[in-house]
């Protein structure tokens, strides 16, 4: 069964009241911000629910995933990365209320009346993100045309490509 996709805006604060849910799927293509590191198409699955918690507190919990295609930083190839990003938001009208948010929940700062989900959507991805992107195993990296070089096997002395102007250093404090 296909997913239908999410809205372009969604109230927060009624879906957090009525304890609804928003399901569905994104397109990639439609996260600017991410398309300038993402190389892959496909869809984000979006899977949100709406709650009031014990404390009074709006939010909304799920999840989101994907897969996306970022360059190694290693070996400049390409990276494959599935996401899957557990989303627990509480929501505020202003930012002093974000110090009285349980722990539990990242602020979502909504100052009118609704949201726009691809901005949401898009933020909790770019917080997922590794820092640097890399292959987990280096040989993923050798098949990119990545070599390792001789200089960092154990045993074979660095090399030092100022250590000629240590020679000078004696000339200039006689010339001084």
């Amino acid at each position: 069964m296909q997913a239908l996709p999410v809205p372009e805006r969604i109230n927060p604060w009624r879906l957090a009241t009525e304890s609804g849910r928003l399901e569905g799927q994104l397109a990639l293509a439609a996260l600017p911000r991410l398309a300038t590191l993402n190389r892959a198409t496909g869809e984000v699955m979006v899977a949100l629910v709406g709650g009031v918690d014990e404390h009074g507190v709006s939010f909304l919990e799920g999840s989101l995933s994907t897969e996306i295609e970022l360059d190694c930083q290693r070996c400049l190839g390409p990276l494959r990365i599935p996401l899957t990003v557990n989303v627990a938001l509480g929501m505020i009208r202003s930012e002093t209320e974000a110090e009285r948010l349980p722990e539990r929940y990242e602020p979502l700062l909504v100052a009118g009346t609704e949201v726009t989900v691809a901005d949401l959507v898009e933020d909790e991805l770019l917080l997922a993100l590794p820092p640097i992107p890399r292959h987990a195993a280096l040989r993923e990296c050798e098949a990119n045309g990545y070599g390792v070089s001789d200089e960092l096997t154990p045993g074979t002395p660095l090399r030092q490509p100022f250590a000629a102007l240590a020679s000078l250093l004696p000339d200039l404090k006689r010339s001084t």
